[in-house]
């Protein structure tokens, strides 16, 4: 197989890089072939690149490891995004339509879609990265998902757009640029991991996705099968480390180790009898510690997370329209109780997210941890382009408004 078939999806943490390389099959399932990570170091903040040089060489080091896997070179890479610098908000806009015929063509769905952009203002540091449909109205009939070839009056699209701070999109390009990879796309990190963990049927009854990573918690929620919510929250896995490092006075190094050994997020799953040595910070020395002090620290943390994402989805919609209830993935997510802690607090049924539908290379990257790299991988599948744009603003990223309809209508 060339490599220009293939499809890669490069996941930028707050922890670490991860690198998939696959391709889709006729029935849907994704045949991983390639995967690397490697650790950013402290090259990222809060889902933010700040340093250019660390993270270029977590790119290369990840990419490479994919490639010696898979046996192939590529040129080519879907990236995903986050950080509390990401925005999203819902449009309308509203066309007549015009011909004897009234029959909705594609440029009408363009002009509705247009006019949905241009009715909200975009700060100047900030870039449109995704407009996703929610639901078409053709007069009075509401929850069309495609309108054309429907005879109507009057036309309105009703978006959800996802923008986010240039320079953190212009330093993501510019990494990959540096490694020698070509940026197809910039995608919100929370959508491309739900096409890999979530089910068309939780999207249609209602479902909320809960991503916890290393430096940011991100929620997106679907109703109808499509996005009515995203947000960002610039706390995750990485601060229940330092509750942890400072709370038991040891190194950061330490409390990770013993968040990923020990950690329970929730107290029901404490063993009593649980107990271990944590090195004492600037010494040698060892001092005991059960797991229930180290619950103590990492619950009200964890609760903080969830009590917040809580208040996101109930400021869009009510509890019982999400039937199909909550999908923890992310990193942090594989932390015991975290689903049992995510129930209680959110008041919804929960569990674990892990990538759907994989054949090649399944056992490497069925965990929580590769959700958005390998959802990237679906994403690309359905958007590819085989000559990406000339570096420019998004430095290669597609552009938004030429791919529209092949992106609205691709499913």
């Amino acid at each position: 197989m060339l490599a220009d078939d293939l499809i890669v999806g490069l996941d930028i943490g707050t922890t670490k890089v991860c690198a998939v390389i696959g391709d889709m099959h006729e029935g849907g399932s994704i045949n991983v072939i390639g995967v690397g990570h490697a650790v950013t170091g402290d090259g990222v903040k809060k889902g933010t690149i700040v340093d250019i040089e660390k993270v270029t060489q977590a790119i290369m080091d990840a990419v490479e490891e994919a490639e010696k896997v898979a046996d192939v070179v590529v040129e080519r890479v879907y990236v995903g995004i986050a950080g509390s610098h990401i925005n999203s908000l819902n449009s309308q806009g509203i066309v007549a339509i015009k011909g004897t015929n009234h029959e909705i063509t594609a440029e009408d769905v363009d002009r509705a879609v247009e006019n949905a952009k241009t009715a909200i203002s975009i700060p100047h540091h900030q870039e449109i990265i995704h407009i996703l449909p929610r639901e078409f109205v053709v007069d009075e009939q509401k929850e069309i998902s495609n309108p054309i070839g429907m005879v109507g009056s009057r036309l309105e699209a009703q978006v959800h757009i996802v923008t986010g701070a240039v320079t953190a999109m212009q330093n993501i390009i510019k990494c990959c640029q540096t490694a020698k990879l070509k940026v197809e796309d910039v995608v919100l990190q929370p959508y491309a991991s739900s096409m890999s963990v979530l089910s068309e049927d939780e999207k249609k009854l209602g479902v909320v996705l809960i991503d916890i990573g290393g430096g940011t918690t991100d929620l997106i929620i679907f109703q109808n099968g499509h996005v009515v919510h995203s947000y960002s929250a610039p706390v995750g896995g990485l601060y229940v480390t330092n509750d942890i490092a400072v709370g038991l006075k040891t190194s950061t190094a330490a409390a990770e180790s013993l968040k990923i050994k020990y950690g329970v997020a929730f107290n029901t799953f404490i063993d009593q009898s649980c107990k271990m040595q944590v090195p004492v910070a600037g010494s040698d020395r060892t001092r005991e510690c059960s797991q229930k002090d180290l619950a103590e620290i990492i619950e009200p943390r964890m609760e903080e997370i969830f009590n917040e994402m809580k208040e996101q989805i109930t400021k869009q919609v009510s509890l019982d329209m999400i039937p199909a209830g909550v999908v923890l993935t992310g990193g942090t997510s594989l932390m015991m109780g975290c689903p049992e802690l995510a129930e209680e607090s959110l008041g919804l049924p929960v569990r674990r997210g892990f990538p759907l539908s994989i054949t090649g290379l399944k056992e490497r990257v069925q965990s929580p941890v590769f959700a958005t790299s390998v959802g990237l991988i679906r994403y690309g599948s359905q958007h590819y382009q085989a000559d990406p744009a000339e570096p420019g603003v998004l430095g290669g990223v597609v552009d938004k408004f030429r791919a529209l309809f092949r992106r609205f209508f691709s499913d």
